[in-house]
């Protein structure tokens, strides 16, 4: 593009080659190409040697498309809606985006919440309770798996494997355990179990871990030894003649993300009573 004369000068004020463009939204050439390739983006005017320039008024559009990117929407979708923008396309998408945000607040308090949560739970293991303890727990979502008679990390790891993949997007970070029946698991090394995720709303396999005062033990070491564990809780509520519920629930507290050796996890087994 050659530009000459005052006019023409005036004019060249109107454009900016790829570099200055990219300087000007800060980011880098590789995203404006990217953009063009797809169609989503593209200059303003590209001259007979190849070089593209871009208007300046194209700014706006540019950050239209990264206000957009930045709510998570696909180039495809940000695509169609700058072909078909209109002030009825905008407010619907507005609406639509306000509901989204709305919904990741939810989801970034309850997993806050969650992680205050594991921050005290670690705290309180920290402080070396060696006898079961009470305590006051709230209610939670669990998405389980199916029952299984095999109790031990490596089950464990496929089932939570495909309960992450499940979770959909409400999965509250670092919280996974099991669930068996107490009187079973104390009294036998055959029991069938469910492993379960804590996950932020109620969803298709999952059950309400009720709100209440719970029996609590940690047990050091991986989940197939828990069993000792079991047996420790439960003499404590018969010999203290505690009411139990059917359910015992075993939830890692200390594991991979804090130590290396399986031996060395921290496991909170409780069981509600009352």
């Amino acid at each position: 593009m050659n530009f000459d004369g005052n006019s023409d000068r005036k004019q060249s004020r109107l454009y900016l080659t790829t570099g200055e463009f990219a300087k000007l939204c800060h980011v880098s050439k590789h995203t404006l190409f990217h953009y063009c390739d797809n169609g989503l983006f593209t200059p303003a005017y590209t001259d007979e040697n190849g070089y593209r320039y871009y208007h300046f008024l194209q700014y706006d559009t540019f950050l239209t498309i990264t206000q957009l990117r930045t709510l998570g929407m696909p180039l495809a979708e940000i695509k169609k809606y700058l072909e078909e923008r209109s002030p009825e396309h905008l407010a619907a998408l507005c609406e639509e985006q306000e509901n989204l945000i709305d919904r990741k607040i939810e989801q970034l308090k309850q997993m806050k919440k969650r992680t205050h949560s594991q921050k005290q739970e670690i705290e309180q293991v920290l402080n070396h309770y060696d006898a079961p303890f009470s305590e006051t727990q709230q209610k939670n979502y669990l998405l389980c798996s199916p029952p299984t008679e095999t109790a031990d990390d490596y089950a464990m790891t496929v089932h939570i494997g495909n309960l992450v993949h499940a979770a959909a997007g409400r999965l509250l970070a670092n919280f996974l355990g099991m669930i068996c029946n107490a009187d079973e698991a104390a009294c036998s090394t055959e029991y069938s179990c469910c492993f379960y995720v804590y996950v932020s709303s109620k969803q298709p396999n999952c059950i309400i871990k009720p709100a209440g005062t719970y029996l609590t033990a940690y047990h050091n070491g991986p989940y197939e030894t828990l069993q000792s564990t079991y047996q420790k809780l439960m003499s404590y509520a018969r010999i203290h003649h505690l009411e139990h519920g059917k359910w015992i629930y075993a939830e890692t507290v200390v594991g991979d993300w804090a130590v290396r050796k399986t031996q060395d996890y921290i496991i909170k087994v409780s069981v509600q009573t009352g």
